[in-house]
């Protein structure tokens, strides 16, 4: 008894590892693109925007697709005790995830001329044929993640992300300078941030190996090749199946991505850019990824850590409870997303500054902060639906988000040019969050039962809006010299001003009820002390 609540408890520790460690990596992954972007400039960030999806989705089949399936085959046939079935559903996810691999590298590296082409720009074509190899990485990322998550072991699977991301970083932003400093320029840049993505999951590959080896019995796992493996193949294109649909909710970033990469030249053009100057405008216009990815990342973290809750209070079928926590995770959702949207747009232009430079494109970063809101609502609501069980659901809505970004960039980009494209992505999110809310209304026979709560925190939010955009006024009335240090200076403590006001009113604001602040220890014991009631 006492050794299998101690393995339980190395299990939860080792999914909190899990969940640190893909926060961490998240946040890097978005946080390096800003030194990236001083280094190499608008042109060179274009150039790697336009690759990036590629590595995006090996990243996420890596981590959260095939890992995941994998470890859930070996783990159901251990506990029917059936080791050898276990072993050879490992083996033949490897052949299968090998042969995927090595022909979407192919496909990759030689229709790399067609899709550069398609793009809009043929000097695309090294640098995809460069972040092409990157999908050699997945079966052995996959199979070794999977196998230790599938014996219950998440710290292999945690401390080799963060080590992937880490490499990855370093390596990106060695590589590009020294391609920039030997003359290779932007489109050089863009090789060696392919490459570095590459080193990046090589040593990923290690520290796995390197877990492995204090694995007992890890030899026995080894796959190898014999008939019963390659009859059984054709069993491994299920896996497949569920590996993408698994994680297709994360992969909403990475194909809206997708969209603008193979669209928005060709739509600039439309719009009436020069070829050089739609490259420059793209650039500009990915700057706005980092931020809603940071965005998306910071406000939805606090808000998910609920769900886990949810879906056992479903489990217990104590569906009141599991209201609860589905409400209280909307309702902070709203409040943190809606303050990093409005708080965003209030300082755009010095953020822009402080963080890339200049505050060119700032009109577009400011349409795209409003992705901020809905983007984090879409995430919160499918993990949501996920808890009630209905893990089918948000995936519908991700071919709903697609068709509309596309359709939205035809219709918008000809005529808004970059700003049409950051229309779209609002447009689309909203689309989703809506179709969302419906199905939950329906999954759970309402959306929330706090509907005066959602007064306080429009409250709080104008509250937040009026402060800021008053303290930015005055800061630069009094300060007539300005530059990037003053443009830091002022974004900056415009943040702290707004997040001031965004805490003062959660404390004085109904915006929670006495149960959800007990759900919450830490701030329940703060608010006690700030506010006497």
């Amino acid at each position: 008894m006492r050794q299998d609540k101690g393995k339980g408890q190395e299990i939860w520790k080792g999914a909190a590892m899990l969940s640190g460690a893909a926060l961490f990596a998240k946040i890097v992954s978005a946080g390096y693109r800003i030194p990236f972007q001083n280094i190499v400039g608008d042109i060179g960030f274009y150039v790697y925007q336009q690759i990036y999806p590629f590595y995006g989705l090996v990243m996420m089949l890596g981590m959260y697709g095939f890992p995941v399936v994998i470890s859930k085959y070996i783990a159901e046939e251990q506990a029917k005790e059936n080791e050898t079935e276990a072993r050879l559903l490992f083996t033949l996810s490897f052949y299968g995830l090998i042969i995927f691999s090595i022909a979407l590298t192919g496909i990759l590296f030689i229709g790399a001329p067609f899709l550069a082409k398609w793009m809009g720009d043929p000097f695309l074509t090294d640098p995809l044929r460069a972040v092409s190899f990157t999908f050699l990485l997945l079966p052995f990322l996959s199979i070794g993640r999977g196998f230790f998550q599938g014996h219950g072991l998440m710290i292999p699977t945690a401390v080799s992300h963060v080590i992937e991301q880490l490499i990855r970083v370093g390596g990106i932003l060695f590589l590009v300078v020294l391609f920039i400093n030997s003359g290779k320029g932007p489109y050089g840049a863009g090789v060696g941030a392919a490459y570095g993505s590459l080193i990046g999951g090589i040593g990923s590959i290690l520290v796995l190996w390197i877990f492995s080896n204090q694995v007992k019995n890890y030899r026995k796992w080894r796959p190898s090749f014999n008939r019963s493996a390659l009859k059984g193949i054709n069993k491994s294109i299920y896996m497949f199946k569920q590996s993408f649909y698994l994680c297709l909710s994360a992969l909403v970033f990475i194909l809206f991505q997708f969209i603008d990469a193979f669209s928005l030249i060709r739509l600039l053009g439309a719009y009436g850019l020069e070829q050089q100057a739609a490259y420059v405008a793209k650039g500009i216009y990915d700057r706005g990824q980092p931020l809603l990815q940071l965005g998306t990342v910071l406000t939805t973290t606090f808000s998910l850590t609920l769900v886990p809750l949810l879906a056992k209070a479903v489990a217990k079928k104590e569906l009141t409870l599991a209201h609860s926590y589905h409400d209280l995770a909307l309702r902070l959702t709203f409040l943190i997303g809606g303050a990093a949207s409005l708080g965003l747009m209030v300082i755009i232009e010095p953020t822009n500054s402080m963080l890339f430079t200049n505050r060119e494109g700032s009109e577009v970063l400011r349409v795209m902060a409003i992705a901020i809101i809905g983007s984090t609502l879409y995430m919160t609501l499918s993990a949501v639906l996920q808890g009630y069980g209905y893990i089918h659901l948000p995936a519908m809505t991700i071919g709903l988000g697609v068709f509309t970004k596309t359709g939205f960039n035809l219709l918008f980009v000809p005529l808004l040019g970059t700003i049409g494209a950051a229309l779209a992505t609002v447009c689309s999110f909203a689309i989703m969050v809506i179709i969302q809310i419906m199905m939950l209304k329906k999954v759970a026979g309402n959306f929330s039962r706090h509907y005066q709560s959602y007064r306080a925190i429009f409250m709080a939010l104008g509250s937040m809006l009026i402060v800021t955009w008053g303290w930015r006024t005055m800061v630069e009335t009094l300060i007539t010299e300005q530059g990037r240090l003053f443009d830091m200076g002022l974004a900056l403590s415009t943040v702290m001003v707004g997040g001031f006001t965004i805490f003062f009113c959660l404390m004085h604001f109904d915006i929670l009820d006495e149960f959800e602040w007990a759900t919450i220890p830490k701030l329940h014991r703060l608010r006690h002390s700030i506010v006497k009631k």
